[in-house]
């Protein structure tokens, strides 16, 4: 034929042509290169690109992970301690763990007075000030967390560990029909994407029933097209969107309005679980636009339980606490979350009372330390030398051995008779890798010689859950902090958590502090997706 000849390799069928491999156009060009060629291009990526990267196909993710290209030292897979804010304070405590504490390279600090002020020009509340309640821990309270990064009360984004933090714009949502509040939630997952998301999602306030429209309380709660609204720091503005529910709603307005939750949230395999007043689940998926109402494994039918969701070593957990007065029952109950086969179901992992642990002995290792992030910004000021003065020597006083207040809590006896069984034991339950609480930096004796028993239960409180173990955190009395291992239902003792001169700060000295927590896995990844 005139013009060229056609060879009978071009008329060759496609499907010959896949078969020997050399289908170019199906398949993306840089997956084809050789590995050792890809692990070097791919080795000089930044860190958090490179976990995008990661997501391209499968090539590049085995790659990645075969070489051992993204490190996970820099990625939120570790327990740095624990963010603890008294409601007296302005800025958040951190209680950390040794290892984490003094020195080295994995070394955090949990004060936030690097941010800038909520005074500022350029800062202030991410949504309109009559939408939601001021919070009682003030413009540096913590409003959410997820995966090293922190949403403040005002509108930032902080991450603890590198020091960087970002303005957000503000978000325009204003009540809805029947008082509906919005709440800010964190979406973040350094592993799927360099960038973060802000959720605003509605809740019902029960605080002015008589504004309420008596034909809006019979209806159903979340409406069947929930409206949320979303900031992505990749976007860089906030979008309205309306949300699809699927399934059934959790009941009516009037039901709804029923009791009180404080709510929090967790970012899990995908999806946001909001925990809503009264008690309900909403599972949010930001990938198309729908929720579904989970409904939780107990009713919130006592008034002074505690209610939580977490993540940790088996997926999603449900907490309840039953702690209320006269009863101080202190009954611990623990679910798992099965979302297999299309199903959701709650399995029960454990049930128990922590009287009878909290009356035996506490195991003691290396001691956990509380950074003073408050005494040392505020007190230790030249102007306030002489408050200083006054009020320390009182702590003295106050913090001594010998001091009564402690010794309703704790009693002290030797424990030589039993060192070996309680060393050996203890061996078992906290020393198993990297995740156990104090990193192998526990002291040679592992356990301690005094025996601490806690009588006043109705002052135990939950701080958090290890993201990693079953283990909760509690405080006794605000005062010491606790592990209790759901695996082997012991107590560890992790040290002092109460804050240095906290009644300087307190209105009321003899007032009950009020305080907030959660678990603090740091992400090290240096750069900070910025908003245009």
């Amino acid at each position: 034929m005139a013009g060229g000849r056609v060879d009978e390799e071009q008329l060759e069928a496609p499907e010959a042509a896949a078969a020997r491999g050399d289908d170019r156009e199906g398949e993306d060009q840089p997956a084809r290169l050789p590995e050792d060629v890809l692990a070097a291009i791919l080795h000089r990526v930044r860190p958090r690109w490179l976990a995008v990267s990661r997501c391209v196909c499968k090539t590049w993710r085995d790659t990645v992970d075969g070489r051992g290209l993204l490190r996970a030292d820099l990625l939120p897979l570790s327990l740095a301690g624990l963010f603890v804010h008294f409601d007296e304070h302005e800025f958040p405590e951190f209680f950390a763990r040794p290892s984490t504490s003094t020195g080295g390279a994995s070394a955090v600090s949990g004060d936030l007075s690097f941010v800038a002020s909520a005074s500022s020009p350029h800062c202030g509340h991410i949504y309109d000030e009559d939408c939601v309640h001021w919070s009682l821990w003030g413009k540096y309270g913590i409003d959410d967390h997820c995966n090293g990064l922190l949403l403040l009360s005002v509108n930032c984004v902080v991450n603890p560990a590198t020091r960087r933090w970002q303005t957000l714009p503000r978000c325009p949502p204003k009540h809805g029909a029947g008082r509906v509040i919005y709440r800010a939630h964190l979406v973040y997952d350094p592993m799927i994407s360099p960038y973060y998301d802000v959720v605003m999602i509605p809740t019902l306030d029960g605080h002015h029933r008589d504004e309420v429209n008596p034909l809006m309380e019979e209806s159903e709660w979340p409406p069947s097209r929930c409206k949320m609204y979303v900031l992505s720091s990749k976007l860089g503005y906030w979008e309205e969107k309306y949300f699809v529910r699927e399934g059934d709603p959790a009941g009516t307005v009037r039901q709804m309005r029923e009791g009180f939750v404080g709510s929090n949230a967790v970012y899990f395999r995908g999806a946001l679980y909001v925990h809503c007043r009264p008690n309900f689940l909403m599972r949010v998926s930001l990938v198309n636009n729908t929720y579904r109402v989970v409904k939780p494994p107990v009713d919130a039918a006592e008034d002074y339980c505690r209610y939580r969701v977490v993540k940790s070593k088996k997926g999603l957990y449900f907490l309840s606490f039953n702690n209320c007065f006269p009863l101080l029952k202190c009954w611990l109950q623990v679910w798992i979350l099965n979302e297999s086969c299309g199903q959701i179901e709650w399995m029960l992992n454990h049930d128990k009372s922590l009287k009878p642990v909290l009356a035996r002995r506490f195991y003691r290792r290396a001691q956990w330390i509380l950074q003073e992030i408050n005494y040392t910004i505020v007190l230790s000021s030249s102007h306030l030398e002489e408050k200083e003065k006054v009020t320390c020597e009182a702590s003295i006083e106050w913090n001594s051995d010998e001091d009564v207040e402690d010794e309703y809590m704790v009693d002290h006896c030797y424990l030589q008779d039993k060192k070996k069984s309680v060393t050996e034991e203890n061996l078992e339950w906290n020393s198993d890798d990297h995740n156990t609480l104090n990193n192998g930096d526990a002291d040679e004796e592992y356990f301690s010689d005094e025996e601490h028993h806690v009588h006043c239960y109705g002052d135990i409180e939950i701080l958090g859950f290890h993201p990693y173990k079953e283990i909760v955190f509690l405080s006794a009395s605000q005062q010491k902090g606790l592990a209790y291992h759901l695996n082997g239902s012991k107590i560890e003792e992790l040290g002092n958590m109460y804050p240095k001169e906290y009644s300087y700060f307190q209105a009321l000295s003899n007032q009950h502090a009020m305080i907030k927590s959660f678990p603090y896995t740091p992400c090290w990844l240096e750069e900070f997706p910025r908003i245009s």
